[in-house]
């Protein structure tokens, strides 16, 4: 069901415990907090997983799969999404703390 104003959030992820949590938590501080993130640990033979599982967020999820690719991982990613909106996340980039937030005139 697609609930509307939520903002969700791919990310794919593999091995990428040397960032991952920069990505996660510009996320968390958002001044926009109506989102979710879906990552997707795309066979990741490091800390990945245990990173994302040590978040305690119920608006973060993660879902496991063998490796596919980056695209594999977001096209997976769609599957699970529940957002009006659509934003990319990569594990290792960061969101600015207002990224969400549209402009008024």
């Amino acid at each position: 069901m697609i609930r509307h104003n939520l903002v969700s959030v791919m990310m794919p992820a593999f091995n990428a415990e040397a960032y991952i949590d920069l990505a996660i938590d510009s996320l968390i501080r958002q001044s926009y907090e109506d989102w979710e993130l879906i990552v997707i640990d795309d066979g990741s033979a490091d800390a990945t997983p245990e990173i994302v599982r040590g978040y305690a967020d119920p608006r973060i999820r993660m879902y496991g799969q063998r490796n596919g690719g980056e695209a594999n991982a977001r096209n997976t990613a769609l599957h699970h999404l529940h957002g009006e909106y659509v934003a990319f996340l990569d594990a290792d980039d960061i969101f600015l703390p207002d990224q969400f937030q549209v402009g008024r005139d």
